[in-house]
């Protein structure tokens, strides 16, 4: 079904990677100080990745193994849980996913975005905030599902007969 509206999906996506950060620099206007730096530097930069990631991934979902794609899907509500307070899981949710799609994605221009993305959010939490756990967590369950995500599309096809 993705693959018969990849098209408006994708462009959907490009729409989303630019309006959903502009309402958050929209909310910034109506903040001083730390809280906007917050929304415009650390906020509103993570939605652009995230459309991209989304992007890249729709582009070449045939190319992945259904269990790749709930590998995706837990990554992504796991970066998200943390997002407004929804769950108070110890790891960082923007390491999290910064984390996974540098290591599962093809694109060169997604990776060094992202890598450029998780230079930033390592100053935040470990100059501003002064969090390096959550960091190294994010760091470590966004490698660890980013090795299970590869390891799922590195494995051939089991091979069933009918009986």
């Amino acid at each position: 079904m993705i693959i018969e509206h990849r098209d408006p999906l994708r462009r959907a996506l490009v729409a989303g990677g630019v309006v959903v950060p502009l309402l958050f620099a929209a909310a910034a206007v109506g903040v001083n100080g730390s809280a906007r730096r917050f929304l415009l530097f650390y906020i509103a930069p993570f939605f652009v990745a995230f459309f991209a990631w989304a992007w890249v991934r729709v582009g070449r979902i045939e190319a992945d193994r259904p269990a790749a794609l709930v590998v995706d899907a837990v990554a992504t509500v796991l970066g998200a849980v943390r997002f407004g307070a929804l769950l108070p899981v110890p790891f960082s949710g923007h390491m999290l996913f910064y984390a996974y799609a540098a290591l599962t994605t093809r694109s060169t221009r997604l990776q060094l975005l992202v890598l450029a993305l998780a230079a930033e959010a390592t100053w935040y939490k470990l100059v501003v905030w002064r969090d390096p756990r959550s960091w190294a967590l994010g760091i470590a369950v966004g490698a660890a599902l980013a090795a299970a995500r590869i390891l799922i599309n590195r494995t051939s096809p089991v091979l069933t007969t009918a009986p």
